[in-house]
């Protein structure tokens, strides 16, 4: 399909915006109506047409040409809905010309689906109608366009969204990192706190045994002991391992 032009979409869509005179009867407020809107008068011709329909509620012509004012006047929803009372008309031409006018309003709205529709049915009743036909090329590339629009705006939000998933697993690995390096220094917290427990708790044993009577020849533990207790003072350890070394040479003591 051939791009068209911008300046002919702006061109090919407008309502006919002279009242669609194809009334059973002539009604006064209608043509009114219809002077007003060629004048350029869309509010005072929307309001004759109120008038029209309030004696005319069923009657096709009445709508189209109230769905002409309201389009003048940029109302495109309201247009629509009046264009779509007036497809009702038993005239094939009225009925053409009212699906052509709801394919514009739909297209106002960037309802480009709905537009398409609307030109294939007005083309449907009338084929020689030249501008259907162009507007229904256009409308089909908007349509083409805003569905690309759509599926590119799609990848752009997946990707956003597998973007903030990514980071989320990244920041997971992070805080389990943290929770690891936790758990390994409170481990090491703990191995230390036992140490030092255990190292008070054989201080304290230590004071709390008795010291050596004369002549009581002191176990290898107690000596061990000793000698663990003394490693920060060399004077005094080599004082502590010579008193040791006496003691293993004294002769056991006699007990007679």
């Amino acid at each position: 399909m051939r791009r068209l032009p911008e300046i002919a979409l702006v061109l090919t869509l407008g309502p006919l915006l002279c009242g669609f005179a194809l009334l059973e009867k002539r009604d006064v407020e209608v043509e009114a109506g219809n002077a007003a809107l060629k004048a350029g008068k869309a509010e005072d011709a929307l309001g004759h047409y109120d008038k029209a329909i309030a004696k005319l509620p069923a009657d096709a012509g009445a709508h189209f040409d109230r769905g002409a004012a309201l389009y003048a006047l940029s109302r495109f929803d309201e247009a629509g809905q009046e264009f779509l009372r007036a497809t009702e008309a038993k005239d094939g031409a009225l009925k053409a010309s009212a699906f052509y006018n709801l394919g514009n309003a739909f297209f106002k709205k960037d309802k480009f689906k709905e537009a398409v529709e609307a030109y294939k049915r007005s083309l449907g009743l009338n084929p020689a109608d030249k501008q259907a036909k162009w507007n229904l090329e256009i409308a089909l590339q908007k349509q083409k366009d805003d569905q690309k629009k759509k599926d590119d705006q799609k990848k752009d939000d997946k990707k956003k969204d597998d973007k903030k998933d990514d980071q989320k697993k990244d920041d997971k690995k992070k805080d389990d990192k943290k929770d690891d390096q936790k758990k390994d220094d409170k481990k090491k917290d703990d191995k230390s706190g036992q140490q030092d427990q255990k190292k008070d708790q054989n201080q304290k044993d230590q004071a709390d045994q008795p010291p050596p009577r004369p002549g009581d020849k002191p176990d290898e533990q107690q000596i061990d002991a000793v000698l663990d207790n003394l490693e920060r003072s060399s004077k005094d350890l080599e004082k502590e391992r010579a008193r040791a070394r006496a003691v293993r040479r004294a002769p056991p003591a006699r007990d007679w």
